[in-house]
């Protein structure tokens, strides 16, 4: 087995990480308001449970409201329950035709609290990482009639390769921190 099929195994996995941590950093609150947020509430509609954006449109108001519309106005009570259920913390305002998730202001200590958030996901991340880095390099250490040399190159390139997945996982965590400590 060739390094460029090992690296592409372990670049595909790696991006899988990644989009997996930005869906992560985006259930983050943050000072303004996502309509991500919202992707974990499911609605049961018609004996079905549904994604709140099947039910509903879904509509950033400003920074701290999000409008939403049940396309049945008849599910208006259903959705509200599924969103108070949740473990969003939030209270709908229930209107006649919609309803208005108001989210509160960010004081500095949910700012903190969700940068300790966000850490927690990093390095659940970096722990993925890890463990892809040693799926890849099992596989090539049990390949058959590999030389020493040859070990140590695939070594060599799979820890360049980690460390600029770890980078990017840095990254990513050092923008959401800004965006977090952000007024």
């Amino acid at each position: 087995m060739e390094w460029n099929l090992l690296q592409k195994e372990f670049e595909t996995q790696a991006n899988a990480v990644i989009d997996w941590l930005n869906r992560e950093f985006t259930r983050i609150k943050s000072g303004r308001v996502s309509l991500n947020i919202l992707d974990t509430v499911k609605v049961v509609s018609y004996g079905e449970p549904l994604s709140l954006n099947q039910v509903a449109n879904l509509q950033i108001i400003d920074a701290r409201q999000i409008l939403i519309k049940p396309y049945d106005p008849n599910q208006t009570q259903d959705i509200a329950k599924a969103i108070a259920t949740s473990q969003l913390n939030l209270n709908p305002q229930i209107n006649s035709d919609n309803i208005r998730l108001i989210f509160p202001t960010q004081t500095e200590e949910n700012r903190k609290e969700n940068v300790k958030k966000a850490k927690e996901v990093i390095e659940q991340a970096k722990q993925k990482i890890r463990d892809v880095r040693k799926h890849v390099q099992n596989k090539y250490k049990n390949l058959d009639k590999v030389s020493d040399d040859l070990i140590r190159y695939f070594e060599d390139e799979l820890n360049k390769i980690t460390k600029v997945y770890n980078g990017k996982l840095e990254n990513l965590f050092t923008h959401k921190e800004q965006e977090l400590m952000k007024v």
